[in-house]
């Protein structure tokens, strides 16, 4: 007698899905904005450029109209899927648990996802004009801070603050930066004992704090090297990365006949993210 899946399978493996998300977010998603969105594609901001005022010459002159800059920027979602086979019954019973291996694999999966989206958009190409037809790279001539033969050091985080503070970026928002472990222990090796940020940077290290300078330290293994093999540390401001989502995370569990009539998780997700402005993100090359 085959085994029948009950409705509360469904929405119970769901739930722990869900609720798994909410507990353990993805690192990288906590520095961004997050929006939910439609359809093949979405403006995620307008963007108007700088005016200027004119001096008045005469009287009663003729009106001078300025020109305004207009740029939009977009985000398109990426369809991904993953499906685990269930072979036994009594994993088949285990769906509906919130302990269930199959949802820890999943959440694990779907965070590794959603936190390298968001890495790349960061420093990848962005889409830009009428109907984001236009790419726009990372501007690496100003928004790059060279490695220097060095790791992650104060000076670094200090020019890393300058450059956003010189692109008029509200210093008073959330600001961020995702770094690896080795990047947190530079920091200490760098800073001498007499230096008044040592204590900071040794609560940094020991996990009782984790902001120094103004940001918010994302511990994230997975960051990109660059040609030389420097890690590309990451740092930005809230507002200068859009996470959107598509419809959630979409669950179906049931039979696979092509397969021996072996029982199959399958989750489907659609996520897109794009940088917003260039001046909000910096990136900081460590050996």
């Amino acid at each position: 007698m085959a085994f029948e899946i009950p409705d509360h399978f469904y929405k119970s493996f769901t739930t722990n899905v869900e609720l798994l998300l909410q507990e353990k977010q993805p690192v990288m998603a906590m520095g961004v904005n997050l929006q939910m969105y439609t359809g093949e594609e979405a403006q995620v901001v307008k963007q108007f450029g700088e005016v200027e005022f004119n001096e008045k010459v005469s009287r009663q002159a003729d009106t001078q109209f300025a020109s305004l800059n207009h740029k939009q920027r977009w985000v398109f979602p990426t369809d991904y899927t993953l499906a685990l086979p269930v072979d036994k019954e009594d994993e088949l019973r285990m769906l509906n648990s919130p302990l269930s291996p199959y949802a820890d694999a999943m959440r694990a999966a779907w965070a590794r996802k959603v936190n390298a989206v968001v890495r790349d958009a960061l420093l990848g190409t962005a889409k830009t004009g009428k109907n984001g037809a236009t790419s726009t790279a990372f501007d690496t001539a100003n928004q790059q801070i060279a490695a220097a033969a060095s790791g992650l050091t104060v000076a670094k985080l200090r020019t890393a603050r300058e450059k956003l503070r010189a692109s008029q970026v509200d210093l008073d928002e959330p600001l961020y930066i995702a770094v690896k472990a080795k990047q947190i222990t530079d920091l200490l090796s760098t800073t001498e004992v007499t230096s008044s940020d040592y204590n900071s940077v040794k609560a940094l290290v020991a996990g009782e704090v984790d902001t120094f300078m103004g940001f918010k330290f994302i511990h994230y293994e997975n960051l990109t090297a660059d040609g030389s093999s420097n890690d590309r540390v990451i740092a930005w401001a809230k507002s200068g990365c859009v996470l959107g989502q598509w419809n959630g995370l979409e669950t179906r569990i049931g039979e696979r006949p092509d397969k021996e009539y072996t029982n199959q998780v399958f989750m489907r997700g659609t996520i897109g993210a794009t940088r917003t402005q260039e001046p909000k993100v910096v990136e900081i090359l460590c050996a």
